[in-house]
């Protein structure tokens, strides 16, 4: 008899630590969480990894519905999933990012190169191109510089697919350019 008072006692202690811990809100949790979010927002995880973030801003958004209508248990679950898929997020947002800021910068060296080629090569054949043509093949390479620039600038303003595509497009246009050139003086152009 003593021995099922014991385990009567025990078991309702168990039940009123749950209650009590169940019912007060997740605080330590919603930071961890939000610390969380905040750090895969930095590495642009929305835009590197879309399908984590979303499910972590989905049970982020979850969370705060429980945590309004103060189920915190059901909270606390939610919270740690935010955190978690935040997280994952996150590493593959920077790893992603790091890779994508590479292949521009070797696409903007890239242009710059072909582009000093560019001039050269036509500074070498001004004398035998029409006034008009040259001066066509001048305002290229000025709108290739111009663009190069603009994808250090956009870098810098982390606009990732818009940094991307201005490299590409200059990439093109100047090779675009190089082809026309070697047409107009029968030369290729090294």
């Amino acid at each position: 008899m003593k021995c099922s008072r014991l385990f009567f006692l025990a078991t309702l202690l168990s039940l009123a630590l749950l209650f009590v811990a169940c019912s007060a809100k997740p605080v330590d949790q919603i930071q961890r969480a939000e610390k969380a979010r905040v750090a895969a927002q930095a590495e642009k995880a929305e835009e590197f990894a879309p399908e984590d973030w979303k499910a972590g801003d989905d049970a982020w958004r979850s969370a705060n519905t429980k945590i309004e209508q103060e189920k915190y248990g059901e909270a606390t679950t939610l919270l740690l999933k935010a955190q978690t898929r935040f997280e994952k997020a996150r590493d593959i947002a920077k790893g992603k990012r790091e890779d994508t800021i590479k292949e521009i910068t070797n696409n903007r060296t890239t242009a710059e190169l072909r582009c000093k080629t560019l001039k050269s090569e036509l500074e070498k054949a001004a004398k035998k191109l029409p006034a008009a043509k040259r001066k066509e093949f001048e305002e290229a390479c000025k709108n290739a510089e111009e663009k190069i620039a603009k994808v250090q600038a956009q870098l810098d303003s982390h606009q990732y697919s818009d940094a991307k595509m201005t490299a590409g497009t200059a990439l093109r246009e100047i090779w675009e350019v190089q082809k026309e050139l070697e047409k107009a003086t029968g030369k290729k152009t090294s």
